[in-house]
């Protein structure tokens, strides 16, 4: 579709050094890199802004319903970014007129133009982002349709909406109740007291008379958590 000032969608502006830079021609710019800027300079903004502009207009003709096959999404981007299209662009946006150069003339050569609108593209992409730059060429390949939402964006640039938390999950039968704790294992039985002080002293004094003498020998038997302790009194004359 051929492209006019009434289907020509808006210019997205761009502020500051950066705009200063990218309506000076090249020739007029050094080529160092200044690390005291965002772009760096515009050779670097050119060749962002190449490739930006690209995927754009390739993201646009891959949204498109019904689906292009492959070999026509290559051949309408050839044709939307042909050396024309871009010259047109830069002639209904008046951008030409706005860059200061010693010699005008150089302008005019495709390349020149090319690299013009790559450096402003790659200054709304640094400026504003992926989706801001989306709507803005998405218009310039198809102005009748909405532009496509950058992957994981909404058209407003805002993220897209966080999925809700799954619902709590219920069970049939109430969840089975914790294994009981391990007891830990008895302590060693003592063996048995001895008989009460008085029928131990009785005892006693009567071995002691009859000139015996008394010894204990406790034993245990049975399994250590239920012993059973068998306390024998062993009496020699």
């Amino acid at each position: 579709m051929a492209m006019n000032k009434h289907s020509l969608p808006p210019l997205p502006s761009i502020q500051g050094e950066l705009m200063l830079d990218v309506y000076t021609h090249r020739s007029m710019l050094s080529k160092d890199v200044d690390e005291s800027t965002v772009h760096g300079n515009t050779e670097r903004l050119a060749e962002l802004g190449s490739s930006v502009l690209s995927m754009i207009v390739v993201y646009t003709l891959y949204s498109e319903k019904p689906m292009l096959p492959a070999h026509d999404l290559k051949m309408r981007k050839a044709d939307l970014l042909s050396d024309k299209n871009i010259a047109d662009w830069l002639s209904l946006y008046g951008l030409k007129a706005k860059i200061r150069c010693t010699d005008r003339s150089v302008l005019d050569r495709p390349e020149e133009a090319r690299f013009l609108f790559n450096c402003y593209v790659g200054a709304v992409y640094t400026q504003k982002g992926l989706q801001e730059v989306t709507n803005w060429v998405g218009r310039l390949v198809n102005p009748v349709s909405e532009p496509p939402a950058v992957p994981g964006e909404t058209l407003n640039n805002q993220p897209a909406a966080t999925p809700p938390p799954p619902p709590p999950t219920y069970y049939s039968q109430p969840p089975p109740p914790p294994p009981p704790s391990i007891a830990p294992p008895p302590m060693p039985s003592m063996p048995p007291p001895p008989p009460s002080q008085g029928v131990l002293a009785i005892f006693n004094q009567t071995c002691m008379q009859r000139g015996l003498t008394v010894e204990w020998k406790p034993e245990m038997t049975g399994p250590p958590h239920n012993p059973r302790w068998e306390v024998k009194c062993i009496g020699e004359p």
